[in-house]
């Protein structure tokens, strides 16, 4: 693999600590890599963005600290201290800056982050939402979908059951199902935590049908706008449309 599609095949993906602290050796020890890390960061127009990253004083340490021994030209120098600053700032976790992610990554990592998996309470007895929790958390999502449907049936005033259900639904990429749960949950007022208006947003960028991406931008910007639950989420998946 040459340079070139080593440096896209890096910034392409979410590199991890391994792999960033290789590609981070290779730049202070390589000048010669370090200018095409700048010059390909230059072309992606990220330059002037990570400029801001590092402070002033961190530039001076990696100057002194990462010397090229050969007489580079100004212009060399400039372009080695702003790739391996870039670099210092992915480490610290900034790297949306390389890349834009659609709607459906930002949905996907979401669901792979937070809802693979829910919360199952420690009880003397089994009851039936306990039995759905298990399901789902073994994977055996249908099942578990099947339960909270049932029990959302029996009492539709169940808070819990209808998010459970939704969460289920979406998980199966039964996106309609997961909409109607979640939009039933909005009925639901005086709550201390009610995500419903995230968890619609995030169903429509990943069913990603007409209209869909700019219905769920409309909704992510209430979120924002009226200070509702899961604000911050909604203000980093703006931030990366």
């Amino acid at each position: 693999m040459d340079n070139l599609d080593y440096i896209e095949s890096y910034f392409a993906a979410e590199p991890g600590a391994d792999l960033t602290r290789e590609f981070e050796e290779r730049i202070h020890s390589d000048p010669g890599f370090a200018e095409e890390v700048a010059f390909y960061l230059s072309a992606l127009q990220i330059s002037r963005e990570s400029s801001g990253l590092v402070k002033k004083e961190h530039f001076k340490e990696i100057y002194q600290k990462h010397r090229i021994q050969r007489s580079p030209s100004v212009k060399r120098l400039v372009y080695y201290i702003a790739a391996a600053a870039v670099v210092c700032g992915l480490i610290f976790g900034i790297y949306t800056f390389t890349k834009s992610d659609s709607p459906q990554q930002m949905a996907d990592r979401y669901i792979k982050g937070q809802l693979t998996s829910l919360p199952v309470t420690m009880s003397s007895h089994s009851d039936s939402i306990q039995d759905g929790l298990r399901l789902y958390n073994e994977g055996k999502t249908a099942e578990a979908l099947s339960i909270f449907e049932n029990l959302s049936q029996s009492n539709d005033s169940n808070f819990v059951v209808k998010k459970y259900a939704g969460d289920a639904a979406l998980r199966l990429g039964d996106y309609d199902k997961a909409l109607s749960f979640f939009e039933q949950m909005e009925t639901f007022h005086g709550l201390y935590s009610n995500p419903a208006l995230l968890l619609q947003s995030l169903t429509l960028m990943k069913r990603n049908g007409p209209g869909d991406i700019e219905k769920a931008k409309q909704l992510l910007q209430k979120i924002v706008s009226d200070d509702l639950e899961g604000k911050e989420t909604a203000q980093e998946w703006l931030r990366k449309w």
